[in-house]
């Protein structure tokens, strides 16, 4: 299972780590921090948590919202990216 390490307020993803879902408690009294279920919204290191519990990547320079395959402009920008006719 993939989890995010979060920091010590909650809203930001310090670490991504891969464990047994058995270990979760262990590992977050061992290492001092909250950990989360990252495969729901691709969490990675760096995403912050916002207002309302909306959890955001800066791509670009700009705050999207997570998951990012729900975002049309995001999904055009990978298409471009990876060299779609987007016409």
């Amino acid at each position: 299972m993939r989890f995010a390490v979060l920091n010590e307020t909650n809203d930001l993803v310090e670490n991504v780590i891969v464990a047994s879902a058995s270990q979760k408690d262990e590992l977050e009294t061992a290492l001092g921090r909250t950990l989360m279920d990252a495969s729901p919204l691709g969490l990675a290191i760096g995403d912050l948590c916002v207002g309302g519990g909306d959890w955001t990547r800066n791509i670009d320079g700009e705050q999207v919202k997570l998951p990012i395959g729900d975002n049309s402009a995001v999904a055009e920008a990978i298409a471009i990216l990876e060299g779609a006719d987007t016409q």
